[in-house]
């Protein structure tokens, strides 16, 4: 079939013709109009892509690539194109489908049409989406001093937008890029022209399909007039935006492009949620991806994160909603407190959770349905999945009536019972019209249940009884006519009709109309037996067109009711969050935090979420985080590798941010003081996509972290300055901890194998470190904080536990105990064995000679003990003397030129 499209005379036939056809002329001039997207071009039963496209997409499909008369091409079947379309979306690729508007006639060219353009962002079918993962199109744009920044879920309508300076934006960019994991986003044109880091930001983003937009099309005027529209008002001051609030660049491009992509109208979508920074817990781009909130670092799966072992939703729309929460801990301690009192309003009532959990693991997707609804994409299966949804909303109704005041969602809080009495009728007339199973395709009938409408009863019963009615009929003019041998037969050419045999013409009454003659009789019809052929041939037809306009007049009484369906949605989905939280509580043994704006952490006998569920039952040693604005509020924790500071750390920030997301917490007790941004800079890895090698990353990190902290944040900082020289990296830590103990001070763990950071002496400040039990030689990682520096790294015992090789190991030893004992020596002022040689130069030339080691030591160790600002100009002459007298004394200068033999080596045994 396909063959016999390409080479059909009437199309031209590109096999047939080298260079160009009508056909091929047609579909170079739709592919100009969709140059950024992948182009399916019906042919028959198949959907073609050509030259590009089909070298491109045979490539990410794993399709046959063909060559006709020199133009690459390739295709799929029409009937399956969907699993394609979804495998597109997810490599990043939009696809605009051409359907075929007209039959076959002649020679011409059929007629063909781009219907309907599918991008990651806009889509809205079930089979292009993840059940329980957002959907998000974003749109980014800027003014003198502003980025505008604003995303849209359609498949369930939440709209939200936000602002934040131009000067340091990037960063933030990042932040929402990460957190919202953007499938689409539409760029100022300028923008991606001028700013390199807002380029890198965007463009760099693994999966991010990025449109570019010309400036003009960002216009305030133009989107507060689309925004007005959309939301049938006559101003924007109740959505929080005035008229010349930055967001409504952003805002307004968003719905342009929907107009211009989706081409359907989108009217669930009634208002737009302005949030600020100050809204939410700041989480960096890095910080997220360190603590693994929804993905583990490995390799970007859900498996191991903190979502993963927070999950216990039955919905989807649940699934999506707790994503949110985990993405976006408040900042607002009432907000917080609700959230954890309607968790342990359930998490008391074990055998309601046990109800709610079993109703819940039925609920359809109401949320996306309703998007579906509002687009006129509702098919007979999606109408019986909102009357089946509906039904169990009631069930969850009743079970959860003292939960009302909960609610965070405005609409869902405002769902009235007036509201939930109009969806009960909508239940009660889905149930009463739609089909048991009804079909996806309104062409194929069965959508209506039988009883519903009567005159549909009477076709169907037309239809089912047809050779009935003719069997009563004959047998009704059997009697009237008396010709006991009346037949009724049927003829493709005139339909049904009456025989009679010949002895019986004169019993013909005179409204047999003679139709045709036989040798032995003749054929009759009447009036009424071609009502009922008309009726009984007509009939499929006239079933299907009838079912048709019903379901359509059902569906739209649903779509009246498109308000209180999506505030349902939103209250099952915050009844699955909050009954998924009280779950994963139960079984993991986690407890209410105390939540309040106290600048302080303390937290008993913490544990690491993640790391918890994934060891044997009661393997993991809990351990306590006491920081207090007025006591220490900056531990430095050393200890050896594989002792678990890391775990340590990322346990106390993963518990501060459940707290703030309104959940329990692994611990003990926890008294958690809100913060306001989460930092979490530990482990090293080069971006090449960026230019940035390992240390430079570590470096901007923790500048990122020194210019933005407040004292209301919680850092964790794990092995600062490890990406350079011992000496660099010693001194930027340290200069590091002073900068967040004196001025920034806030909450901070900084984990270090620097043990001469445990020198510095600051009221605020507490050494701890890893607990370790050597015993005979042999370690023991105990993984229990105590106070006091550690003693030792013991990276030599880790090493060992890697597999170096023994004689490895042993050197390595000798180098250790010989650096301890040199280490020793030029703390008390004497020169060890061997350093003095190494000192000295391999030649000595003309000149003095080298000064004494002890006598340098002594030198910089005065040099670094002064404090210049304190120092009169007599006082630091005096000590310039001083030091002159102390260096000069060297013997006379050679002229002999002589090589000195090497000395022992420093690391001989």
């Amino acid at each position: 079939m396909r063959e016999a499209v390409l080479g059909a005379p009437r199309e031209g036939g590109i096999i047939n013709a080298p260079e160009s056809s009508p056909m091929l002329d047609q579909y170079r001039r739709i592919k100009r109009e969709h140059q950024n997207e992948v182009l399916f071009f019906r042919l028959g039963d198949f959907y073609e892509m050509f030259s590009d496209d089909a070298i491109e997409v045979s490539s990410l499909l794993n399709l046959t690539l063909t060559n006709r008369n020199g133009l690459p091409m390739c295709g799929v079947p029409f009937h399956a194109a969907r699993s394609y379309i979804a495998r597109l979306l997810r490599c990043g690729k939009k696809v605009a489908i051409c359907e075929q508007l007209s039959e076959p006639r002649g020679r011409g060219v059929i007629e063909r049409q781009v219907v309907e353009v599918v991008t990651p962002g806009t889509t809205v079918d079930e089979d292009y989406l993840e059940k329980g993962t957002a959907n998000y199109l974003a749109a980014l744009a800027s003014t003198l001093k502003t980025l505008s920044f604003a995303y849209i879920d359609i498949s369930t309508g939440e709209f939200n937008a936000t602002c934040f300076p131009l000067e340091g934006g990037v960063e933030r960019l990042r932040l929402e890029l990460e957190r919202l994991q953007i499938r689409e986003i539409v760029v100022q044109e300028s923008l991606l022209e001028e700013s390199p880091l807002i380029t890198a930001a965007v463009i760099g983003r693994a999966g991010l399909v990025v449109n570019r937009w010309a400036d003009w099309l960002f216009d305030g005027g133009r989107g507060r007039d689309r925004l007005e529209q959309q939301f049938g008002t006559s101003g924007l001051r109740g959505f929080g935006l005035e008229s010349d609030s930055p967001e409504i660049l952003a805002a307004g491009a968003l719905l342009d492009y929907l107009d211009d992509t989706a081409r359907a109208l989108i009217p669930h979508v009634r208002s737009v949620i302005v949030y600020g920074d100050s809204e939410f817990v700041g989480i960096d781009e890095s910080s997220q991806r360190n603590l693994e909130l929804v993905r583990n670092i490995r390799d970007g799966d859900e498996q191991y994160s903190l979502l993963e072992v927070m999950d216990e939703t039955r919905t989807g729309m649940g699934r999506r909603f707790l994503r949110w929460r985990v993405l976006h801990p408040l900042r607002d301690t009432a907000r917080i407190s609700r959230r954890l009192d309607m968790v342990e309003l359930l998490y008391r009532d074990q055998a309601r959770l046990g109800v709610l959990r079993e109703l819940l693991g039925k609920v359809p997707d109401l949320e996306r349905l309703c998007s579906r609804l509002a687009m006129d994409r509702a098919h007979g299966k999606d109408m019986a999945a909102i009357k089946n949804a509906l039904g169990l909303f009631d069930a969850l109704e009743v079970q959860t009536r003292d939960l009302a005041g909960y609610y965070e969602d405005a609409a869902a809080a405002s769902l009235n019972v007036e509201g939930i009495i109009r969806l009960m009728k909508l239940r009660d007339i889905l149930e009463q019209g739609l089909a048991e199973d009804p079909p996806i395709l309104l062409t194929e009938g069965n959508l209506i249940r039988e009883r519903f409408y009567v005159p549909l009863d009477e076709l169907r019963m037309l239809k089912d009884n047809g050779r009935q009615l003719l069997e009563d009929y004959l047998e009704e003019e059997r009697q009237n006519t008396g010709i006991l041998t009346l037949k009724i037969k049927y003829n493709r050419l005139i339909g049904y009709y009456f025989e009679v045999a010949s002895p019986h013409l004169s019993k013909v009454p005179p409204y047999f109309i003679r139709r045709q003659g036989l040798a032995g009789g003749e054929r009759f019809t009447t009036d009424r037996l071609a009502g009922l052929e008309a009726d009984i041939n007509g009939a499929s037809d006239r079933i299907i067109d009838l079912e048709r306009k019903l379901f359509l007049e059902i569906r739209d009484k649903a779509k009246a009711l498109l308000l209180e369906l999506a505030a349902a949605a939103r209250r099952i989905a915050e009844m699955d969050t909050a009954q998924a939280l009280a779950r994963a509580a139960t079984i993991r043994g986690w407890v209410r935090p105390q939540v309040d704006e106290e600048n302080r952490l303390h937290i008993i006998e913490g544990r690491h979420p993640v790391v918890e569920v994934h060891l044997p039952p009661g393997e993991f040693i809990p351990n306590d985080t006491i920081l207090d604005e007025q006591g220490v509020g900056f531990a430095l924790i050393t200890g050896p590798n594989m002792a678990g500071k890391s775990t340590y750390l990322r346990q106390t920030a993963l518990i501060t941010l459940m707290a703030q997301m309104g959940s329990f917490v692994p611990a003990r007790e926890a008294q958690i003081g809100l913060v306001d941004r989460v930092y979490c800079r530990v482990g090293a890895s080069d971006n090449l996509a960026r230019g940035e090698s390992t240390f430079l990353m570590e470096m901007n990190e923790t500048a990122y972290i020194l210019h933005t902290a407040t004292a209301q944040s919680l850092v964790i900082m794990d092995e600062v300055g490890r990406g350079t020289g011992t000496n660099d990296g010693l001194s930027i830590a340290w200069a590091v901890s002073e900068e967040l103990l004196e001025h920034l001070r806030c909450r901070t763990l900084f984990a270090t194998h620097y043990h001469e950071l445990a020198l510095i002496s600051h009221p605020r400040m507490a050494n701890r470190s890893m607990e370790v039990r050597d015993q005979g030689g042999e370690i023991h990682f105990l993984r229990k904080i105590r106070e006091g520096p550690a003693e030792d790294s013991y990276g030599i015992h880790a090493a060992r536990l890697a597999g170096l090789p023994e004689a490895v190991l042993n050197r390595a030893e000798r180098i250790l105990q010989r650096l301890k004992f040199n280490e020793r020596t030029l703390q008390s002022g004497a020169v060890p064995p061997g350093l003095a040689e190494l000192e000295a130069p391999a030649r000595q030339v003309s000149g003095p000679s080298p000064v004494p080691l002890d006598r340098r030591y002594a030198f910089l160790e005065d040099l670094m003990s002064l404090n210049p600002d304190r120092m009169t100009p007599v006082e630091a002459l005096n000590r310039i003397c001083a030091w002159k007298k102390l260096l000069s004394s060297a013997p006379k200068p050679s002229r002999s030129i002589k090589a000195i033999p090497p000395g022992p080596s420093l690391f001989d045994s």
